[in-house]
C-alpha cells in the first residue's frame, strides 16, 4: 500500500512538471509583437561637386570689342588678354541625428519596420579658385583649362550653410537568433527631404545594413549601421552613400 502511494505521488509530481517544461519551450512573454525604439546617432555623409568656367578665351589675341558683343572692334589693333578661368567646389558633410522606429513582427523572426529621422546640421561649404594667366589662386593648386598655373594662397570661401534632412521609410528586419542577443539584417527603402538650400528637394533612398538587439525582459537596447543609398542627391546630382550609425532604447509589447 505504501509503495502504491509513493508511485501515485511520483506520477502526480511528473504531471505537474510537464507544464513547466512546455512553458520553457514556448516563446517568452518578452517576445511581443510590437517594438518601439527611440535612437540617436550620426549621419556620415561626404559628398561634393565642382565646376570650372572660362571667362576669357585662351587665344590671347581675341579682339576686345568682339568679345563683348560690339558690332565692330573699336580698337584698330587686337589687344592681347590673358586667359581667365575660375572654379568652385561645394561639399556637404555629416550631421547628428535622432528619431524613432516602430516594428511589427509579422512572422517568427521577421518584422516590418517604419521610421522617421531628423538630421538637422548638415553643413555645405563652398569655395572658389581661379587662374589669371599662369598665376592661380586656389586651395588645391588650381590649374587653368590647359593645365597650367601655380598655387598661390587658399580658395575664397563663399560661406557655409546648414541643411536639414528628414529621413523616412519602411523595410524588413530579420532576427538571426531568438535569444537575449539578436543580430538583425535590415533591408528597406524610403526618401529624404532636404531643407535649407535653394536647390534642395526630395530624393529616393535604398537602405541595407545590420543591427544588434540586446534584451532585458520587455526593454533593451538596439544598435544599427545602415547605408542609405541616396539616388540623385540634390547637391551632386549623383548616387551618394549616407551611412547612419545609431543606438537607442527599445520597448517590446
Amino acid at each position: 500500500m505504501k509503495n502504491t502511494q509513493l508511485a501515485a505521488l511520483s506520477f502526480l509530481l511528473t504531471l505537474t512538471s510537464l507544464p513547466a517544461v512546455r512553458a520553457a519551450d514556448a516563446p517568452s512573454a518578452t517576445d511581443g509583437k510590437n517594438e518601439i525604439v527611440v535612437f540617436g546617432g550620426i549621419s556620415l555623409l561626404d559628398a561634393s561637386r565642382s565646376g570650372q568656367n572660362q571667362i576669357f578665351p585662351l587665344d590671347r589675341t581675341t579682339p576686345v570689342g568682339s568679345r563683348f558683343g560690339f558690332g565692330r572692334n573699336p580698337f584698330p589693333l587686337p589687344i592681347p588678354l590673358p586667359p581667365v578661368s575660375f572654379s568652385t567646389e561645394s561639399a556637404i558633410g555629416s550631421s547628428a541625428l535622432f528619431g524613432a522606429r516602430y516594428t511589427r513582427q509579422i512572422k517568427d523572426r521577421l518584422g516590418l519596420e517604419a521610421d522617421l529621422t531628423l538630421a538637422p546640421s548638415h553643413e555645405i561649404e563652398t569655395r572658389g579658385s581661379g587662374c589669371i594667366g599662369d598665376l592661380c589662386f586656389g586651395e588645391s593648386g588650381s590649374r587653368d583649362l590647359e593645365g597650367r598655373g601655380r598655387r598661390f594662397g587658399r580658395g575664397v570661401a563663399f560661406g557655409d550653410r546648414n541643411v536639414t534632412a528628414w529621413h523616412y521609410g519602411a523595410g524588413l528586419a530579420y532576427e538571426l537568433t531568438r535569444g537575449d542577443v539578436r543580430p538583425v539584417l535590415i533591408l528597406g527603402a524610403g526618401g529624404v527631404t532636404w531643407d535649407g538650400a535653394r536647390e534642395a528637394g526630395t530624393d529616393f533612398v535604398f537602405r541595407f545594413g545590420a543591427g544588434l538587439k540586446i534584451l532585458f525582459g520587455r526593454v533593451g537596447a538596439r544598435v544599427d549601421v545602415v547605408d542609405h543609398l541616396v539616388l540623385d542627391q540634390f547637391l551632386t546630382k549623383d548616387t551618394e552613400h549616407d551611412v547612419h550609425a545609431t543606438a537607442g532604447l527599445l520597448v517590446r509589447f
